[in-house]
């Protein structure tokens, strides 16, 4: 590597040879050792003596949040952001917390990137927290199904979550993991498809945050339920309005019946015709109902734990 660590940063930054084209981590965890390819001991230790002058400092002040994005995007080697990095890099309250989160639980080393099979690329696992927080926050008056426009409202929100909200979707997280982790309980997350696509990880979410006084093993057996049930309905699990609304009615359905999740886990819903996601949707966005506008005390599920959802 020689002088090229100059161009190192810390904070698992990537770096690729001019000469080989080979691609180095400065820190990788465990569980992509043996992948990627980490920065020799002798290069971290020239990084580490090197002494790097910054010439100037500039402070741009009262930027629209489309400029901010296109100065963001100009530093980014010319890649466009995705809707997910647009949305990650919000600065709220509730963007902070969310941060937060995918920190705590997935991007630890062990978390749940690790134990499932799902898309962490670019910002995904932000969003896909995001969405599944914004769909808890509106029980039980709303069944969320945000778009990309709308999350960026209500993750702008100036008011902060509400601590019991946030107490609960910690213990969601930490039962999807160790949901995910067990052999025993994980038969619905690692039998079902190839991949937990990102509807699916929204949802389950939300089915864990209703369902959270039931145990883990009656939570892991409705896990199952849902993502059969969807996956005999549709020939493709995409986020779309459809998608979302049928998924909205599972989960009320297994709320409201439990005694379903060991029917459908049994295959009571065999012979349904599967459908096809909407054609007028796009991948990955949502078409939804309004949710609370900035800095306005909304009604919302943060403020009010009440009835079945309590």
């Amino acid at each position: 590597m020689g002088n090229n660590a100059l161009h190192l940063f810390k904070s698992s930054a990537m770096d690729k040879d001019v000469k080989t084209k080979k691609q180095f981590w400065y820190t990788l965890p465990e569980s992509s050792r043996g992948v990627r390819i980490e920065i020799p001991k002798a290069a971290k230790e020239i990084f580490a003596q090197k002494h790097i002058t910054c010439s100037g400092h500039l402070e741009y002040h009262g930027l629209t949040p489309g400029t901010e994005r296109d100065i963001f995007q100009r530093v980014q080697m010319g890649m466009t952001l995705t809707g997910a990095e647009k949305l990650q890099a919000i600065s709220s309250p509730w963007a902070q917390w969310i941060s937060e989160l995918e920190s705590r639980h997935v991007a630890v080393e062990g978390g749940l990137s690790a134990v499932l099979e799902w898309d962490t690329k670019r910002g995904r696992d932000f969003q896909n927290i995001a969405y599944f927080v914004c769909c808890c926050d509106g029980l039980p008056d709303t069944e969320q199904i945000p778009t990309a426009q709308k999350m960026e409202k209500w993750i702008s929100r100036v008011d902060m979550p509400a601590v019991k909200f946030m107490t609960d979707i910690e213990t969601v997280l930490r039962d999807f993991w160790n949901i995910a982790s067990n052999d025993k309980l994980n038969s619905g997350l690692k039998k079902i498809g190839s991949r937990l696509a990102p509807v699916e990880f929204i949802f389950i979410g939300v089915l864990l945050f209703v369902l959270r006084k039931l145990s883990l093993e009656e939570r892991a057996t409705a896990i199952t339920a849902l993502r059969q049930t969807i996956r005999e309905q549709y020939k493709d699990i995409r986020i779309n309005s459809s998608v979302c609304k049928s998924l909205w009615a599972i989960v009320r359905d297994l709320q409201n019946n439990p005694s379903k999740m060991v029917s459908r886990t049994n295959g009571d819903t065999k012979g349904k015709k599967r459908k096809k996601y909407d054609t007028d949707d796009e991948d990955d966005e949502y078409r939804p109902t309004p949710v609370a506008s900035l800095g306005k005390s909304a009604k919302t599920r943060s403020r009010q734990h009440k009835g079945v959802f309590a």
